[in-house]
């Protein structure tokens, strides 16, 4: 019956193509190029990269540090892991188990299905709620036409990738029909063991992946859309790199086995969208939204008898919606609401290899475990504020969590809230210049990570703490930017403080004379404070076909703990070293050429050795500090003929040997990368 009826409502009316975005995540007046970078999926299939982390790495000029070939951490603004938010059409991927530091979740969205990506640089707190203190990675899915004739459409993509030995391949099928638009497609890798500079095979990387993705959406009438989502990846077999090879300051790999042997994320939305609401709002859309996530890890200690098997089951349900209006006197009010609950449940299974027995215990996060979330935020774009444009918002979100003590101990409750605002403004401060000032709270709710989480974590093992409160951030921005007939450049400066900064203190040192039975424990320790600049800039050659671009960023940051005199005014964590890409590139809309595009960029980074004493303890970073490095690489890319299009990557052509700083193995050395994709 609601077929039938969303048929006869479908019936000879176009999706506006301007529905493309959830409201809250349209430009405000004060939106700037250094701030936001927009990638199209074209644009990340075309870097020949394997994966989408690296891919967003390649085309925004993000620092992304991987501790195995099936992660990939964004770091932004010093800040990577559950500091950044990743958001998938409008909704939180990141859920109650995304942890501190290097996690998967980026590596598997895949590539093929991927629209646009919006890289968001310092706090947006007020839109996205908690995570989003260092940057958003906004991902928008594809959507399909709709057109008044019934089509069909057919998309193959294939890509290889010498360096790690490995190919992707993707399958896109598309269509109209009935007022119905719709898309369907598949996706499967396999990788291979990477390949270093000097020819050097790093073993314990290879591992295989698949990818399903489908959309449905509709016109319900003018101006109002339903559209559904569903979306599935699964890794199998990755190897945890740096647990099964020899690191830094070991004699020996930590593990004789860690595998993920699965990760299994399954993303389900439905979208309605009215452009044409009148009344209270000129655009509504109301998202509701199931996401899933299993991760399955097989472990053996090295020297050990015992094997262990570890599950954690991950379900979250979300609601949210958005209002955009235009009221008087020159505002434009975006305002909002979103609720997420999830369930978890983990389980850890032991057996001991030399009797067979097997023992099921607590995972490694607490038995009955429950986390959720309401927020409301608004927010208000005022123009031509004397010769101003002002943003003003404000949030407020309440968490409420609960799980019973492991071993069977006690059933524990608790809840805490978080209230941030912000303010930013822009000006004309001559022709072509623009100055932008941010001011902007954040937070980072403690998860259920932090609250009921026990596991292994520098060489030891650390316990949870139900007592944890919110992370709160401040950042001040100092934005410029110009813009030129042939030139274009941003500057941006920041610093960020956050109290209240959950880390670790080590609470038992064991035996001395054994190294992995120390124990530390989650506290909301102090202070971390981040400053740093960052610059981009393109200078168009005359008015031919080349250019040149720079990009470059620096930051720099201190830990102020409280509880431990030894950490303080230490630098922080994982900081990446000065970094940057500089390129020529050649672009031409002939299309007659059989090559349309090509760029030559070199890829660098400074010695980084301003190390936390984490930082020292870590098997993934060289003690005395990682080395600077360059890579020399060309890309290039083209229409074959109006079917097929092409693309070829000669990467690390040099072959350098080198280390992304905090990864856990050394990166790919030259590698031959070639993308062919068909369209029928």
């Amino acid at each position: 019956m609601i077929s039938i009826l969303l048929l006869s409502l479908a019936q000879d009316i176009v999706l506006p193509e301007s529905v493309i975005v959830a409201p809250r995540a349209s430009d405000s007046v004060t939106a700037s190029v250094a701030k936001v970078s927009q990638v199209s999926g074209v644009e990340l299939r075309a870097t020949g990269e394997r994966s989408l982390p690296r891919a967003i790495a390649k085309a925004a000029g993000v620092w992304v540090q991987e501790t195995s070939l099936g992660g990939g951490a964004p770091v932004i603004r010093g800040l990577l892991g559950n500091q950044i938010l990743v958001v998938v059409d409008g909704v939180r991927l990141n859920d109650s188990t995304t942890r501190y530091g290097p996690n998967q979740s980026l590596n598997m969205i895949d590539p093929a299905f991927v629209e646009r990506v919006d890289l968001i640089r310092g706090a947006n707190s007020i839109i996205y709620g908690s995570d989003a203190i260092g940057g958003v990675i906004s991902i928008w899915t594809r959507r399909p036409s709709i057109n008044p004739d019934d089509s069909v459409d057919l998309e193959v993509g294939l890509t290889a990738v010498g360096s790690s030995s490995g190919i992707q391949a993707d399958t896109v099928y598309s269509g109209s029909a009935g007022g119905f638009g719709w898309i369907m497609g598949g996706a499967q890798a396999s990788w291979g063991d990477l390949t270093l500079g000097g020819g050097e095979e790093q073993p314990f990387t290879g591992y295989e992946s698949e990818g399903r993705f489908a959309s449905l959406e509709t016109a319900l009438e003018k101006d109002r859309s339903l559209r559904f989502v569903a979306r599935r990846h699964r890794d199998f077999d990755v190897p945890r790199t740096d647990k099964l090879y020899t690191g830094f300051g070991q004699s020996a790999p930590k593990n004789e086995d860690y595998r993920y042997s699965l990760q299994d994320r399954s993303g389900y939305l439905m979208t309605y969208t009215d452009e044409a609401a009148g009344g209270f709002a000129d655009i509504f859309q109301l998202r509701v939204s199931l996401h899933t996530y299993v991760e399955e890890r097989d472990k053996q200690k090295t020297g050990s008898d015992t094997t262990s098997f570890e599950q954690d089951d991950v379900r979250s349900v979300g609601v949210g919606g958005d209002w955009k209006l235009t009221a008087g006197g020159g505002h434009d009010l975006t305002l909002g609401f979103d609720h997420f609950a999830d369930v978890v449940d983990s389980i850890r299974i032991d057996t001991d290899t030399i009797t067979g027995t097997s023992t099921l215990r607590d995972g490694t996060i607490a038995p009955g475990a429950e986390y959720s979330s309401t927020g409301v935020f608004l927010q208000d774009e005022l123009r031509d504020v004397g010769e101003w444009d002002v943003t003003l918002g404000a949030r407020y979100t309440r968490y409420d969590f609960a799980f019973d003590e492991f071993g069977g101990g006690a059933h524990i409750e608790g809840d805490f809230d978080a209230f941030v605002a912000s303010a930013e403004a822009a000006r004309e401060i001559g022709e072509g210049t623009r100055l932008i000032g941010v001011l902007s709270q954040g937070f980072r709710a403690p998860n259920l990570d932090d609250l009921a989480q026990d596991g292994d974590w520098a060489g030891g093992t650390e316990t949870h703490n139900a007592d944890l409160q919110p992370e709160e951030s401040l950042t001040a921005e100092l934005v410029l930017e110009w813009s030129r007939r042939k030139y274009d450049a941003s500057l941006a400066a920041f610093a960020t403080q956050i109290d209240g900064y959950i880390g670790r203190i080590l609470t038992d040192v064991g035996d001395p004379a054994t190294t992995g039975d120390e124990e530390y424990l989650r506290i909301n320790s102090g202070e971390l404070t981040l400053t740093g600049l960052e610059y981009s800039a393109r200078r168009y050659l005359g008015d031919g076909p080349f250019s040149l671009g720079v990009q470059a960023a620096y930051v720099r940051g201190r830990q102020h703990d409280e509880n431990e005199a030894s950490l303080d005014g230490v630098h922080a964590r994982r900081i990446p070293p000065v970094f940057g890409r500089a390129s020529l590139r050649y672009d031409t809309s002939d299309p007659e050429e059989k090559v349309e595009w090509s760029e030559l960029s070199l890829v660098f980074a400074q010695e980084q050795d301003r190390l936390h004493p984490e930082d020292v303890r870590d098997p993934r970073i060289d003690p005395d500090g990682t080395d600077n490095w360059a890579t020399l690489n060309l890309d290039v890319g083209g229409r074959i003929n109006e079917a097929f299009d092409w693309n070829v990557g000669l990467h690390n052509i040099l072959d350098e040997r080198y280390r992304v700083h905090a990864s856990g193995f050394d990166a790919p050395g030259f590698g031959l990368a070639f993308g062919l994709r068909g369209h029928f």
